[in-house]
């Protein structure tokens, strides 16, 4: 268990070294996220890039992995989403939210960094395949149906999710490093010397936005049902069912496996809190964003321990 702790200590001492930054006002949170849209918008789609362009297709798209990576995520979902809305009776948005916090990762900011460095490069094709999953399934299915009783209906809100996600730079990341896998395009050296100097700075600066994130969410107190249910639900229900899902219809390789589970044991999305505000219940979701984070160190370190 000391060895295991020894692999995931200096991922949540990242973590810890950004929220403490933050909190003392050492560097302000503001620059914290400009940082943090540097790595999304640029270092991050440099490392997928790379990744995706660099392997054979059937490497790059595996569809047992996202099979299997979408049915657990989306028995997760209906699971929250059913007992929210059943014998809990929340309002549609609220049973959406919680769903979406049980079954989405934060993958680009901590999911594929925690992978990345535990498992190699493996972990960012598991990274580009499951940010599929969560883009372009989970999180338009949680808007769609948040969103649905107001501003034209379950269309409309389904029209603004996809138009959303035509502008994210990891999915043209992903587009672009598969587009360049099938045809077999290969930059120029100068480029590909860049790109490669910025792909290392990814999962490091990313530990730390998401500390610097974390220290600036308001709790309103630690605790609740609600906060109860969505981090069980993301912290052990979504890599079970994963594992699960993975298991019954890969088989994956062990480290793509891995991979999966893992970006599926991390929290859920870094912007949780800003669909609270959007659905009016933003206390839960930080407060279930700050206790998901704390408690994910123990959760992730006991499954690696479990997994060998």
């Amino acid at each position: 268990m000391l060895a295991v702790f020894a692999l995931t200590l200096p991922i949540y001492l990242m973590i810890a070294l950004g929220f403490s930054v933050a909190k003392l006002g050492y560097v302000a949170v503001s620059d914290m996220r400009a940082i943090g849209r540097v790595v999304l918008r640029v270092a991050m789609p440099a490392l997928i890039f790379l990744a995706l362009a660099r392997a054979p297709l059937a490497e790059t798209l595996r569809w047992d992995f996202i099979a299997g990576y979408a049915a657990g995520s989306l028995a997760v979902f209906a699971a929250g989403f059913a007992l929210a809305r059943g014998p809990l009776r929340r309002p549609m948005p609220q049973a959406a939210l919680e769903a979406l916090g049980m079954s989405c990762s934060n993958s680009a900011y901590l999911g594929m960094p925690v992978a990345a460095l535990l498992v190699g490069d493996v972990a960012l094709r598991a990274f580009a395949m499951a940010m599929l999953v969560e883009n372009i399934l989970i999180m338009p299915l949680a808007v769609t149906l948040a969103e649905a009783s107001g501003g034209g209906g379950r269309l409309a809100a389904l029209r603004r999710t996809l138009a959303g996600m035509v502008q994210n730079p990891l999915l043209i990341a992903v587009l672009v490093g598969v587009a360049a896998s099938v045809t077999g395009f290969v930059l120029p050296d100068a480029v590909l010397k860049v790109l490669g100097m910025l792909a290392p700075v990814a999962a490091p600066v990313a530990l730390l936005v998401i500390g610097s994130a974390v220290a600036d969410l308001p709790p309103s107190g630690i605790g609740g049902a609600a906060v109860a249910r969505v981090v069980f639900g993301k912290l052990v229900l979504h890599p079970a069912a994963v594992l699960a899902g993975l298991y019954l219809l890969g088989p994956s390789p062990p480290a793509l496996l891995t991979s999966g589970v893992l970006i599926a044991s991390v929290p859920m999305l870094s912007i949780y809190a800003l669909f609270g505000l959007r659905w009016g219940n933003e206390a839960m979701a930080a407060t279930a964003l700050i206790v998901a984070t704390v408690v994910s160190f123990f959760t992730v370190s006991a499954l690696l321990a479990l997994m060998g």
